[in-house]
Formats: C-alpha cells, sequence, structure tokens
C-alpha cells in the first residue's frame, strides 16, 4: 500500500487534520450546498477583502477551492497509490484570519483512502474524476452561480486557471522527456477524458485551446494566459488587471512590461 504525504498536501493545497486558531467561520463543505450556509460563507468573506460584490467573492472564494481539484488530479495520477476522500462529506471549510489577510483551509474529517487499482488504472481515474465534479464541485459551483447571480463560466474558469498553473509547475520540475510526456497524458484524462454532463456545461470546461504571452522578465519564456479573470481589480483599482488576465490587449501587456508593473 502506498502513502500520503499530508505535509504536501497541508502547503501546497491547504489541507489540515485540525481546527485552525484565529478561525473566523467553520461550515462542513456539504452544507454549502444549501443556499443560507453559502450566503453566510460569501458574506462573511466579502467584507474581509474589500469585495463590493457577492460575486467577487465567489470568485475568489473557488479560487481558493481550486486547490482540492488540484489534490485530486495530483493525487490520481501520482504513482502513491492511494486517494484521500475529497468528497464534500469528508471536508470543512474554515475561513481563518492570516497575518495580512483572510485565508481558507479545507479540513479532513476523516483520513479514509480508496486504493487505485493498477489494472485498467486509466478507466478507473476516469470515473473518480466524473464522480468527483459530478458530485462535488458542480453543484458548488451552480449554488455559487445562484447565490451570485452569475454565469458559471467564470467560476470554473478559476478552477481552470489553478490546473493548468499546476500543470505548468509540474513539467518545469519533471526530470525528462518521459515524465513530462506522462504529465501531459495524464492532463488529458481530465480535458478529454470526462464527459462535459459532469460538469453541468455544454463543453468540458478543461477542454480549451491555451495562449501563450511573452514572460515579462524573460523574452525567451512564455507564460499561460489565464482562462478567466480572478476580478482582482475589483478590490484594488490601482492593482489593476494581472498581466496574465485574458481581458487584456498585447498593447496593455507591453506598456505593463516598459513600466514594470508585471
Amino acid at each position: 500500500m502506498g502513502t500520503v504525504d499530508f505535509r504536501q498536501l497541508e502547503e501546497k493545497f491547504f489541507f489540515t487534520l485540525h481546527e485552525l486558531e484565529n478561525t473566523v467561520l467553520t461550515i462542513p463543505a456539504s452544507h454549502l450546498l444549501i443556499e443560507e450556509n453559502m450566503r453566510l460563507l460569501i458574506d462573511t468573506y466579502g467584507p474581509l477583502i474589500n469585495a463590493r460584490e457577492r460575486s467577487t467573492a465567489a470568485v475568489f472564494f473557488i479560487s481558493w477551492y481550486a486547490a482540492v481539484c488540484g489534490a485530486m488530479q495530483h493525487m490520481l495520477f501520482r504513482s502513491d497509490g492511494l486517494l484521500l476522500d475529497l468528497s464534500l462529506s469528508n471536508l470543512s471549510v474554515q475561513l481563518y484570519a492570516g497575518e495580512h489577510y483572510p485565508l481558507f483551509s479545507f479540513k479532513i474529517n476523516e483520513a479514509r483512502f480508496s486504493d487505485i487499482p493498477i489494472r485498467d488504472r486509466d478507466d478507473w481515474c476516469k470515473k473518480s474524476l466524473d464522480s468527483f465534479y459530478r458530485e462535488h464541485i458542480t453543484p458548488l459551483i451552480q449554488m455559487l452561480s445562484q447565490l451570485a447571480q452569475m454565469n458559471a463560466i467564470p467560476l470554473w474558469g478559476q478552477i481552470v486557471n489553478a490546473l493548468y498553473a499546476q500543470m505548468e509547475d509540474d513539467l518545469a520540475e519533471a526530470q525528462d522527456a518521459k515524465s513530462r510526456t506522462r504529465i501531459i497524458d495524464h492532463f488529458k484524462t481530465l480535458t478529454h477524458g470526462v464527459h462535459s454532463s459532469a460538469f453541468g456545461l455544454r463543453k468540458n470546461p478543461f477542454d480549451i485551446k491555451l495562449s501563450f504571452i511573452q514572460h515579462p522578465n524573460n523574452p525567451d519564456h512564455k507564460m499561460l494566459v489565464k482562462t478567466a479573470c480572478c476580478l482582482a481589480y475589483c478590490l484594488d483599482s490601482e492593482f489593476g488587471y494581472c498581466y496574465t488576465c485574458p481581458r487584456l490587449k498585447e498593447k496593455d501587456r507591453a506598456r505593463m512590461r516598459a513600466n514594470g508593473f508585471c
């Protein structure tokens, strides 16, 4: 039997086995499918980040919850052989006061696992991803969309942004071409192996055409353009748009590079 590196899950994906100090609000993740509970979370979180609209707070929250999706992807396609239960019923969302701004952590209620089979592994992973998104992530996004009165696509975009960035990091850390090929092939299971109905959409949101732009500090490297705006500019007008924001035109990015605002 394999093992799960809880330290890595804690550092990279914001998981914990403990109740945190300085907690502002703790809600079982499954309870967020009830509108009044999701409203409580978003309306508590929004003022803490100076969000003027629920939609902004909703986008920021789901960008945090994208870490749960990242952990799922990470565990499925590594060779450790175990998959931690990341269902809504096994997680509690903890909003707590960080040193400079509010943070989220995801408490694992019970450390229970499934063995990832060696035989027919790819099919098993496809079914696991389908179930994970269909039963746990899609209902969460639909509730957020309903509460914030916004289209679900920008919410999905935050998860897409996070998982593609994670893939880029994994590729950069890969030791050889074989490892890089395996990372890309594994990611295709998510982009092409899961039916769009699992996301409640007409198309799999991860099945996109990637766009790259010039790195602001290294002209020989490219950066991935985000799928959706993170709405950071809504919190601080002086901050403006991120360099990789899909709303920017190339002339805007050239100006940012020239002025050192990247």
